[in-house]
């Protein structure tokens, strides 16, 4: 044991404080640890919300606005404010661009909600919308692109049996009922019919003599050929298309009976030249190869698909 009545060192006295305060205890411990924590998620804090790009710190100078992280950039707010104000956005007022402003933001929050509750896939128009916005982009090039003189040129010489004046013509669709007699006798009745219409026999008295009626299937007067091929029948059309006014057709076996069509005016359909069909040349020649970008980008699309087919559809 010390003795009491030694002297002390003031210089191990003050090691001896100096070592009672060093000394880390199990309480000490964890308020140094409690106080490291607290440093480190100040710093982290600082650090996120004082972070580049962060809206603490600066707020993108391309943007608007931003929904939910979404931008609303600020080229776009100025076509929308110019189109609705009718007006340059500098003569546009404060009221007008908070107005649309406002109405972006509506709008990009509910197309965001659509897609949270994945809209297009319940109903038909917003499905139809994508699809037509997917193939616009596709097509952006296309559209973009100006087809020469002579890329148009091949094509009408490719399809030139597409540009052609509309014909016309005035005809009587005559109808020979079959009954229940042979198809042949029936046939034979109608091709004698056609030969004395196309001689110059008067329209009433063959109807009388064969058994003929209008079938009522085309107004008289002037249709155009399209009408004729539609309310007729190809298989009509084509028997009557190249006959001149006053010829009748050879007959045609239809369902409801033999038909022989008397031609009363005609004005054949002209090929036209590259001149007068060039326009439609060009619509054609534009839809034709965004209809062949399209095909083009189902079949990528098609390539990198999981598709499951029902077992009945199944090769």
């Amino acid at each position: 044991m010390a003795n009491l009545d030694e002297p002390h060192d003031p210089v191990d006295d003050w090691l001896a404080r100096r070592w009672s305060v060093l000394k880390v205890g199990p309480r000490r411990s964890l308020l140094f640890y409690a106080i490291g924590a607290l440093l480190g998620l100040a710093l982290a804090g600082f650090a996120l919300f004082t972070a580049k790009g962060t809206a603490v710190r600066s707020f993108p100078p391309e943007d608007v606005a931003t929904v939910n992280g979404r931008q609303i950039l600020r080229s776009d707010f100025r076509t929308q404010t110019q189109i609705e104000a009718g007006v340059p956005f500098d003569q546009t007022t404060p009221a007008q661009r908070q107005k649309v402003l406002n109405e972006m933001i509506d709008e990009e929050l509910l197309v965001q909600r659509g897609l949270e509750v994945d809209l297009a896939a319940t109903d038909p128009d917003v499905r139809a919308a994508m699809v037509a916005g997917v193939d616009l982009q596709v097509d952006a090039d296309v559209i973009a692109q100006q087809p020469t003189p002579a890329e148009l040129m091949a094509y009408y010489n490719q399809h030139i049996d597409k540009y052609s004046s509309d014909g016309v013509m005035d005809v009587v669709d005559l109808d020979m009922p079959i009954g229940t007699g042979k198809v042949e006798d029936a046939i034979a009745k109608a091709t004698q019919a056609s030969a004395e219409l196309s001689a110059g026999a008067p329209l009433a008295d063959v109807e009388a003599k064969y058994g003929l009626k209008d079938s009522g299937r085309i107004d008289p007067g002037d249709n155009f050929d399209f009408a004729v091929k539609a309310k007729l029948g190809a298989d009509i059309f084509n028997a009557v298309k190249d006959l001149k006014a006053g010829q009748a057709s050879q007959p045609v076996k239809q369902p409801d009976g033999i038909h022989v069509v008397l031609v009363t005016r005609r004005i054949a359909s002209v090929k036209l030249d590259f001149a007068k069909a060039q326009d439609e040349v060009w619509q054609d020649f534009k839809k034709d190869a965004r209809d062949a970008n399209e095909r083009a980008n189902l079949k990528y699309l098609k390539s990198r698909a999981d598709i499951v087919l029902a077992p009945e559809f199944r090769k």
